[in-house]
């Protein structure tokens, strides 16, 4: 985990750390890194701060950057960093960050034995990060890792790189009920994060954590804001789970171009939401690439058919109206595409399991 470490007493910025030289594999043996060390920081108090500091009120933060509606930004001694907070829903947080060393830093990050709380981190960035494992050093330039209470990791950034991080942060019975019969994360640990050390992103994912970003940086005042945020976040859980399972059938052989039409695919169905499904044919003629393309290419990336993404995101909103109570189920059918609000309850009670229903191919 990339994160800075908030102090649980007072919830501010902390870090401890010592300078000196460490005998390290490859090129790290001859660079002064700073030790960091970062104890587990459970998902709550990323939200007490957030809450604390990110409100409407004109007062001055207390800490050391500015913030604002949905996000903030630290600027620490060793570390520039953008934090985006969200509470996707119960059980389920996500905190991205995009960050720049200032320094050569080694995190050092500890075990949390007390908390109940996994995640899936998603690290990227044009330079190498190096991750340790054992007595090495692994470098890439992306990292998938698997945090689970009692683990500890060792993450190295050279001074000047820059870094996008996606945590998503879980309980263990959300966890547990997310992945179904094929994953019991509490009785296998061990083997799961033996099964993904080291693993590098495929291509989907780097290309959904950036369109998370760009949903988190340029999309939060659009109405389709907490659907497009929904969709992002469940299909980076997707393949993090198809492929700890042993499911390897993904391909990563995606290119530029197929990724824009793919994004642009999205973007169409998540600013039409409230419209009817334009159609597979239309949809494919709108992003200038055969059926079968749009088919096979949608699924590498998202893990569902276009079709399911656009009712996915049709069941977001529906779900946050009637939890806030914000429309009744007639108004909901007419501002989706119903014509009889009866069609539209129907519907809506069938796919509302939208937990195991996203997550399936």
């Amino acid at each position: 985990m990339l994160n800075i470490l908030i102090n649980e007493n007072i919830g501010l910025p902390y870090n401890s750390y010592n300078v000196g030289l460490k005998k390290m594999h490859n090129d790290a043996f001859f660079t002064r890194w700073k030790n960091v060390n970062l104890s587990r920081v459970a998902p709550f108090i990323y939200l007490r701060y957030y809450e604390r500091h990110s409100t409407v009120y004109e007062k001055q933060s207390t800490v050391s950057g500015l913030t604002t509606k949905g996000y903030f930004y630290l600027n620490n001694e060793f570390a520039a960093c953008e934090v985006f907070v969200e509470k996707v829903q119960e059980g389920f947080w996500m905190i991205a960050m995009e960050i720049r060393s200032k320094e050569n830093i080694h995190y050092y990050i500890t075990p949390k034995h007390k908390t109940n709380f996994y995640s899936a981190n998603f690290i990227s960035s044009s330079t190498e990060i190096g991750y340790q494992n054992g007595k090495d050093i692994h470098w890439d330039s992306t990292q998938v890792l698997f945090f689970d209470p009692s683990t500890s990791h060792e993450i190295y950034l050279k001074k000047g790189t820059r870094v996008k991080c996606s945590r998503l942060i879980y309980t263990n019975n959300f966890l547990n009920a997310l992945a179904g019969s094929e994953i019991n994360f509490s009785s296998e640990k061990g083997q799961f994060n033996q099964t993904i050390s080291n693993r590098t992103m495929v291509k989907a994912e780097d290309f959904l954590q950036d369109r998370l970003f760009n949903i988190l940086r340029y999309e939060r005042n659009e109405y389709h804001y907490r659907a497009s945020l929904f969709s992002a976040a469940y299909g980076l859980t997707t393949f993090f789970l198809k492929l700890l399972s042993g499911k390897k059938e993904i391909m990563n052989d995606l290119n530029k171009k197929d990724n824009y039409a793919m994004l642009k695919a999205a973007k169409i169905l998540e600013v039409h939401f409230s419209d009817r499904f334009p159609g597979i044919h239309k949809l494919a003629f709108d992003c200038n690439i055969s059926v079968s393309k749009l088919k096979r290419d949608f699924k590498k990336i998202y893990g569902i058919t276009p079709l399911n993404y656009f009712r996915n995101l049709q069941v977001t909103y529906a779900m946050v109206s009637y939890k806030e109570r914000e429309k009744t189920a007639k108004e909901l059918a007419a501002d989706l595409g119903f014509k009889k609000s009866s069609n539209f309850s129907a519907w809506y009670k069938n796919i509302n399991d939208h937990q195991n229903y996203i997550t399936k191919s």
